[in-house]
């Protein structure tokens, strides 16, 4: 009988990385994580006819690079794919340490760096194996890799299988082209929690975490995936909000927060841990400038999840949030790097992702010509897609 953990490794080939016929897989694993890497690589194999390379990284070094060969007989590349297996492991708080880019990164607060001219050009995904020290983060002592895994299938809709993240996409990739073709100014978001007017940045565009490359082949660089990215003016926000759901905020998870905004820069962050609000506002001068509004619809299978994963791409998908710092390099439309401050784009190099999302949203656009459309109604999208 198949495992959790070979389940996981059927989903990740099938349904993430979408591995098609003849395409070569590249596997970066770890000593927490190889096991595990075997059960994909072997999936990966079959599944595709061609070996996979798994690449064993220790300290940041590539230490060795195994071939998993297919079965049977074998087919000449035709592509090739990616992926990560990351593990999660807390790093206590330090107020004395510098916020550089490592430790940023332990502490899942780093933004992506924006290079312009070099855009993906294969598939590439992260996927996040559970481990004990993950289990513990988000259960508390004694809690069991098993149960999360079983959270994780839960979350992931693994059930679901390939036919629903192919229909997932599409959804997104529609909702995204008509919300393009709005030529949208403004949206205002509204509910018990949260007043906010944003104003979009030009020399962007609305997506989604759903890729497509230029030959049309599409993955997921992570899953679940249910947002809509909107990349706002640093400059131009007003109003404030609380947060809806607990979230990872540098080794802690926070249960509530309370955020004012003002011409797109936080002057308030009241919470019960303001060493780490000072650590994060003075990080660089664009970490408390908003950066982009992430809609996610309220009655999703990841929604129902209502503990921090300490993850901030899945803890994602359980409601919208509001996020400050560093936009996403994958939603810049401009091909000159010294254009991005002046088109509003935030080049932060942090990033905080705050849930506001509940069943009570409200979303308005405000169009070029003054019209008013509204595009989330009690927290779900009203789109016709």
């Amino acid at each position: 009988m198949d495992t959790l953990a070979d389940r996981y490794a059927h989903f990740i080939v099938h349904s993430m990385l979408r591995l098609e016929d003849g395409e070569k897989l590249t596997i970066h694993a770890d000593d927490q994580t190889i096991a595990f890497a075997h059960k994909v690589a072997h999936e990966a194999a079959e599944t595709s006819g061609v070996p996979v390379a798994l690449v064993y990284i220790e300290n940041g070094r590539v230490e060795s690079v195994d071939e998993i060969a297919p079965e049977f007989a074998q087919k000449d590349a035709v592509g090739n794919v990616m992926l990560h297996l990351a593990t999660f492991t807390v790093h206590p708080f330090d107020r004395d340490a510098e916020m550089n880019a490592v430790n940023l990164q332990r502490h899942r607060l780093l933004a992506d760096p924006i290079f312009l001219d070099r855009r993906i050009a294969i598939p590439y995904a992260v996927a996040y194996v559970p481990t004990a020290s993950w289990a513990e983060f988000v259960y508390g002592p004694s809690a069991t890799v098993d149960r999360l895994y079983l959270d994780l299938a839960d979350f992931l809709s693994i059930e679901e299988g390939n036919d629903f993240t192919s229909t997932l996409e599409r959804t997104l990739s529609e909702r995204c082209r008509i919300l393009n073709a709005m030529d949208i100014r403004k949206l205002t978001l509204t509910s018990s929690t949260i007043e906010l007017e944003v104003q979009l940045a030009s020399g962007s565009k609305i997506g989604t975490s759903a890729s497509r490359l230029d030959g049309g082949r599409f993955f997921y660089p992570t899953l679940p995936c249910e947002d809509i990215i909107v990349p706002v003016d640093f400059s131009k926000a007003e109003g404030h909000f609380r947060s809806t759901y607990p979230f990872r905020f540098f080794d802690s998870v926070v249960e509530d927060v309370e955020v004012e905004v003002h011409e797109g820069r936080i002057t308030a962050f009241r919470s019960d841990r303001n060493d780490l609000v000072d650590a994060y506002m003075n990080i660089d001068s664009m970490s408390s400038c908003i950066g982009e509004i992430v809609l996610c619809e309220s009655l999703t299978q990841a929604a129902g999840f209502h503990r921090s994963f300490g993850i901030p791409q899945l803890d994602r998908m359980r409601t919208s949030q509001v996020v400050f710092g560093g936009v996403s390099p994958e939603l810049v439309t401009l091909d000159d790097e010294s254009e991005l401050a002046r088109n509003g784009l935030n080049t932060g190099f942090a990033r905080l992702e705050i849930p506001v999302g509940g069943r009570d949203l409200k979303v308005v656009a405000t169009l070029c010509d003054g019209t008013e459309v509204t595009i989330f109604e009690d927290g779900l999208s009203v789109l016709e897609v």
